[in-house]
């Protein structure tokens, strides 16, 4: 799922930076050869970053069980005799 997500955002930005390449060529092609060049290194390694976090390991997850031990953690639900006004 977080590959979705990783590249739609991507895709998005491939796009828009396909259009400014293609406007910077358009205006002084020599000169833009650089900054596009440039752009692709920081795209390839923004890409690779993004892979790295997709794939780091998540906080491991608690589920709840008959005995309701989830709510004797240290940041368990709130009951209804803590709420304002009980």
């Amino acid at each position: 799922m977080n590959y979705i997500w990783l590249f739609a955002v991507a895709g998005g930005a491939t796009l828009l930076g396909g259009a400014l390449a293609f406007g910077m060529i358009k205006q002084d092609g020599r000169r833009s050869i650089a900054a596009i060049a440039g752009a692709f290194i920081v795209a390839v390694g923004a890409l690779g970053l993004g892979l790295y976090v997709a794939t780091a390991p998540t906080a491991p997850l608690r589920g709840s069980d008959r005995e309701g031990s989830q709510n004797r953690l240290p940041a368990a639900a709130t009951a209804p005799k803590d709420l304002p006004g009980k």
